[in-house]
């Protein structure tokens, strides 16, 4: 009977640490899959844009605030932004595009003022849209080498930017704009870019949809963006 005992006791010790193994590897997979996505470089992110189609037409406004990663302490920039790949308008792949970026940090620091002309685009539009037939993601160049844009002069070089944007929900949940600074000349995919600023927005609205007319929307600003959040 005690051999009998001694055989249970043991049997059950060798299953209670078989489910306690499981739930270790399960946890050390979360915590390496966590890991891993925080380890992603936000450019990392924004370059997986590159494979949004170059030829679908689409438009892409919007306008808010989002939290910039800083030193000593985080801030605020506003930005708008507004893209448009119309009907007729070159089709090649090459991205091209009309529209405007605007952004501006809340803080006297270096380059805090971005406005130039978008050059180049690429979009995907959801297949799921939203109740109002928006939703989707795209990224737009800006070019810097233009007459009379804004851009930081640091670092050195900086000839375009790249806005990565997502349109998530109508009403601007969980939107997100991204943006950094790139020594390449403006093309549909510059390579060469810091690591990218922004995420997900504080204020504001995304908004992404098919082109509907070869008409240019307005251009929003950061002075049609919300008022902060306290």
């Amino acid at each position: 009977m005690r051999q009998h005992r001694l055989v249970k006791r043991i049997t059950r010790s060798r299953a209670l640490c078989s489910i306690a193994a499981v739930v270790v590897v399960a946890f050390g997979a979360a915590l390496s899959s966590s890991d891993a996505q925080g380890r992603v470089d936000p450019l990392a992110q924004q370059q997986a844009g590159t494979q949004l189609s170059p030829d679908t037409l689409g438009i892409a406004t919007g306008g808010g605030t989002v939290k910039v990663t800083a030193v000593p302490v985080d801030i605020v920039a506003s930005f708008g932004i507004n893209g448009k790949r119309p009907p007729g308008f070159v089709q090649n792949g090459t991205g091209t595009a009309l529209g405007r970026i605007n952004y501006d940090k809340h803080a006297q620091v270096a380059g805090r003022h971005v406005n130039v002309p978008v050059t180049f685009m690429q979009v995907e539009l959801s297949t799921n849209p939203s109740p109002n037939g928006m939703g989707g993601k795209a990224q737009l160049i800006g070019d810097c080498t233009q007459a009379g844009t804004e851009c930081p002069s640091q670092p050195p070089g900086i000839q375009s930017v790249l806005v990565y944007v997502e349109d998530n929900s109508d009403t601007g949940a969980n939107d997100v704009f991204r943006i950094s600074f790139c020594t390449d000349a403006p093309s549909a995919s510059p390579a060469t870019c810091g690591v990218a600023e922004g995420g997900a927005i504080r204020t504001g609205q995304i908004q992404i949809r098919a082109s509907s007319s070869g008409g240019s929307p307005a251009v929003p600003t950061h002075a049609s963006a919300p008022r902060l959040l306290p």
